[in-house]
């Protein structure tokens, strides 16, 4: 401690005045520090050290060497991507006289996070003394700094929102979260806007989602020589400056499965080769709310898809809740109704034992019906679930036609975006992996997708049966009223 205040003044020889200025130079030195972004360290894990008594990047978050046209930084959620890219477009700006474009998923967004967030926004790694004026918008937000450079947000609603700027550098910040119709053309947009700078570069921060946008991003970044440099990481490389109750939390509802492995672990999902149901599907807005954000459902069934055998090495017997409804709002517009997967399990079970579990899920949910596969000698399951629980009814249904045959009106729906999963990731994390890796070759090369084969059911009940479609709901149960 002594030598950390070698050559300081002696505060019994000086006065109050000049005390107070001491330990005004040494907050403001220590504010300074505060700010410091990147040390020279190999390989530094962004802890304080000799030298930098603050936290700072670490090696992944330095901006790359060498000639680059896009910096992708394609990272689990909390790893520092909107940080880096803040402080990247900082040491940008500090160049007098550059123009640079700050594109978020819409107006609110860029100003909220790329701007104004307490932790990671411009607002608090660009120092106060340095800015000549910030002019919030709820179209178009300006950063001016006193050096002439000056810094844009928009929202990317729309690419002719960039239509007529010139700037030198960009920062496009969750990329995987724009409209994915629209969002190579705005992409596209931006770097017709940077058709005059000398060294046209930007840096692309996302949470990585199977998209077309990014996937044509990460490809080029893998190429050898290729002007995009691709940086992943993981939630859990930042953990230093994460809340552990968080992190225990996070890992708890979304360790191993699909959204945990894109939203913590920074995988970029692929599609196989073959598969109905790709990944794009389960990224459009709205294919994940929560069981309370259910509208209304007119009908509501438990299907199941029993298994041949009871041995320890059979198939599971699968269930699966699913519900329909014609939503209001699309009461001029889109007349199709919606499908709301909520609830989906397997286990091995004996026949009674699985009409049992179909039984209480039918209670549970409220359910109209249970749905019954009679394929394969289960022609009995029908008279054993009246046996288990005769006030339960239940609906036959034999296939006539192949898994994949079966399943492909299905994920037809899916990719109309007609269809949601509606409770915690985790309940659909089985379905959906074998929804995306399912190619319909035969049993000898491919293990029966027992879970996918009662949502399969389910949703053909609720949509594509001619017979049930518009089947009514018992008007005698009470427990329909307001059902959700």
């Amino acid at each position: 401690m002594t030598d950390r205040f070698n050559g300081l003044p002696d505060p019994a020889g000086i006065s109050d005045a000049q005390l107070h200025a001491e330990i005004a130079a040494l907050l403001e030195a220590d504010e300074k520090a505060a700010r410091r972004w990147a040390c020279d360290r190999p390989g530094c894990d962004g802890m304080p050290h000799e030298g930098w008594l603050h936290h700072h990047a670490r090696a992944a978050q330095r901006v790359p060497a060498g000639a680059w046209a896009a910096w992708m930084l394609l990272t689990g959620r909390g790893w520092g991507k909107t940080r880096t890219a803040s402080q990247t477009v900082h040491e940008w700006a500090t160049m007098p006289g550059t123009m640079i474009a700050v594109v978020a998923k819409n107006a609110t967004l860029v100003k909220e996070i790329c701007f104004e967030s307490p932790k990671s926004g411009l607002l608090s790694v660009i120092p106060p003394e340095d800015i000549r004026r910030y002019s919030p918008g709820n179209g178009l937000t300006i950063l001016r700094l006193k050096n002439g450079s000056a810094i844009y947000g928009f929202g990317a609603e729309t690419p002719d929102n960039l239509r007529g700027f010139a700037f030198d550098k960009g920062w496009l910040d969750e990329y995987a979260a724009w409209n994915r119709h629209t969002a190579q053309s705005v992409y596209d947009m931006l770097w017709f806007c940077l058709r005059e700078a000398p060294a046209p570069q930007v840096v692309i921060s996302t949470t990585p989602k199977p998209l077309p946008h990014v996937k044509r991003l990460v490809e080029r970044g893998r190429r050898p020589g290729s002007t995009v440099v691709l940086t992943t990481g993981r939630t859990e490389d930042n953990r230093a400056n994460l809340s552990p109750a968080a992190l225990a939390e996070l890992d708890s509802e979304y360790g191993g499965t699909r959204l945990g492995r894109q939203e913590l672990d920074g995988v970029l999902l692929e599609d196989v080769e073959g598969a109905l149901w790709k990944q794009w599907m389960f990224e459009v807005e709205g294919f994940r709310i929560a069981r309370t954000a259910i509208p209304p459902l007119d009908r509501l069934v438990v299907a199941v898809d029993p298994a041949v055998t009871t041995t320890d090495t059979a198939d599971m017997t699968a269930f699966t809740v699913a519900g329909r409804s014609y939503l209001l709002e699309q009461m001029y517009g889109d007349r199709r109704p919606r499908g709301y997967v909520l609830h989906a399990e397997q286990d091995r079970h004996t026949p009674t034992a699985a009409m049992r579990r179909a039984a209480a899920l039918y209670h549970e949910q409220q359910a109209d019906c249970v749905v019954i596969e009679a394929n394969n000698g289960g022609d009995y399951l029908p008279a054993l679930l009246a046996e288990v629980d005769p006030t339960v009814p239940c609906r036959v249904v034999h296939a006539t036609r192949g898994k994949r045959a079966r399943a492909a009106p299905v994920a037809m729906l899916y990719e109309q975006s007609r269809i949601t999963h509606a409770g915690p990731p985790r309940t659909f994390a089985v379905l959906e992996e074998q929804m995306t890796t399912y190619v319909g070759a035969s049993e000898a090369e491919e293990k029966s997708p027992d879970l996918l084969d009662s949502c399969v059911w389910a949703l053909t009940h609720l949509f594509l049966d001619a017979s049930a479609v518009g089947a009514p709901s018992r008007p005698s149960d009470s427990r329909l009223s307001g059902r959700r």
